[in-house]
């Protein structure tokens, strides 16, 4: 379309300067005395430009034509008085020519006519010429006529292309949309499909990711349910049991309604423990806590731990230096320690021995809980740190348990950066360890 645009003008312009040229050729022709050469030189000039030439003196009388035997030369047909006209035209103009643009009347083709005063042999003259412009309409129209059908190749090519892509795009989308509101729904069975492209592959696998992640959380919702209720559930049958029993059977006889009365503060302590575990647990997985390291005795920390277990019959053994110092958040990883420490009396072995260990490894302090219990099967030893999992299947409440002691060890490290980890051997026992800094 811009060389349509353009095309006009330019051709013109350069027409223009051809026809100029030729005119000073023909002129220096002119000044040559061999007539005939002149003749056949100007003869070819003319028909090669397709255009014709008439040359007046000073008196408007003409001294030389030269014609295109192919064309009508309409320089014939102009009056004296048009001539005399042009003449001083071409004097007057700073660049003694001049030229015009017209439209031939009888077949509307556009013309171009040229005039120059000059000097041939000494003598003052002047060149009038006109050329046909019929090249550029024909050059247009063809342009035009090509331009037309690109046009309507390209929007044909470009409409269907177009149509291909929007299908192979917007139908991934359209099923991705399908799931999403399945998904919207509650069905987490949904699978999210993309194709070649990759935004839509990367959103395709995101959105399945999620859902990934939608089933575990709806699975842990569905279990943290099953076992928060079984252990509100017990002791407030419990609860309820003793109150009835204390006041249809015990309330007249103060030993037996003292052995009823301890049975409910008992399930009321462990109702205290569940509460407090939770709130604990969702307070350290939202982060909504501040870590406040300071230094301490790592053994102080130990003693002080073990010493809450006194009343059971249990044997702990300490391997720590007594000037070995830490930092950490003292409260919170003696948390950590107490989790572990209360997880091995659970399992602990027959010996009734616990061995706690403190052990120095470059900058680190390892801390250890070792029980000589069953163990842990390697099948379900990544699954432990888990809310309520148990490595006895047959659930039995634990009564100085909440089941949550592990996750908040999880919890709790993740939010410090401490490091956490378990090893175990069926049969033999299990060792539970977590690291903290070790003082300058």
């Amino acid at each position: 379309m811009l060389q349509i645009s353009f095309i006009g003008p330019y051709y013109e312009r350069n027409r223009s300067q051809t026809i100029q040229m030729k005119v000073t050729e023909i002129e220096r022709l002119l000044e040559r005395s061999d007539i005939s050469i002149v003749e056949e030189a100007t003869g070819k000039i003319l028909a090669t430009e397709n255009m014709c030439i008439s040359i007046y003196n000073d008196l408007g009388v003409r001294t030389y034509i030269g014609e295109n035997p192919n064309i009508p030369c309409q320089l014939n047909n102009l009056k004296n008085s048009t001539m005399k006209e042009y003449m001083i035209m071409a004097d007057n103009a700073p660049t003694h020519d001049f030229s015009i643009n017209f439209n031939n009347g009888i077949h509307e083709q556009g013309m171009y006519f040229y005039g120059r005063s000059t000097l041939i042999n000494g003598k003052p003259n002047y060149i009038f010429v006109i050329s046909p412009i019929k090249l550029l309409d024909s050059t247009v129209f063809v342009l035009k006529r090509q331009f037309g059908l690109l046009a309507l190749v390209v929007f044909s090519v470009a409409t269907i292309v177009a149509f291909i892509l929007s299908k192979r795009l917007s139908s991934p989308i359209t099923k991705i949309t399908n799931s999403a509101k399945k998904l919207a729904d509650g069905d987490l069975s949904v699978d999210f499909e993309g194709n070649d492209y990759s935004e839509v592959e990367t959103l395709a696998s995101t959105l399945n990711y999620a859902t990934q992640e939608f089933r575990k959380t709806d699975e842990l919702r569905r279990d943290l349910v099953a076992n928060v209720s079984h252990d509100i559930k017990t002791p407030l049958t419990m609860i309820k049991a003793y109150a009835e029993m204390i006041q249809d059977i015990s309330g007249d006889n103060p030993e037996m309604r003292e052995q009823h009365l301890n049975v409910i503060v008992d399930e009321v302590n462990h109702l205290e423990r569940l509460v407090n575990d939770m709130l604990t647990l969702s307070k350290y997985e939202a982060n909504v806590f501040d870590i406040k390291e300071t230094e301490y005795f790592m053994l102080q920390q130990i003693r002080a731990t073990t010493h809450l277990f006194l009343a059971l019959d249990l044997h702990f053994e300490i391997h720590c230096d007594p000037n070995l110092m830490v930092v950490a958040d003292e409260i919170k990883m003696g948390q950590v320690l107490y989790n572990y420490i209360n997880n091995a009396t659970k399992y602990v072995g027959n010996d009734n021995v616990i061995v706690i260990k403190a052990d120095v490894e470059g900058d680190l302090v390892v801390v250890s809980v070792t029980d000589h219990g069953i163990g842990i099967s390697p099948d379900i030893i990544d699954h432990i740190w888990d809310r309520y999992y148990k490595i006895d299947k047959n659930y039995q409440r634990s009564g100085s348990s909440s089941g949550l002691g592990l996750s908040i060890v999880k919890a709790i490290c993740d939010a410090s950066g401490s490091k956490y980890w378990v090893e175990s051997e069926l049969g033999v026992g299990t060792s539970f360890f977590y690291s903290v800094k070790k003082a300058k």
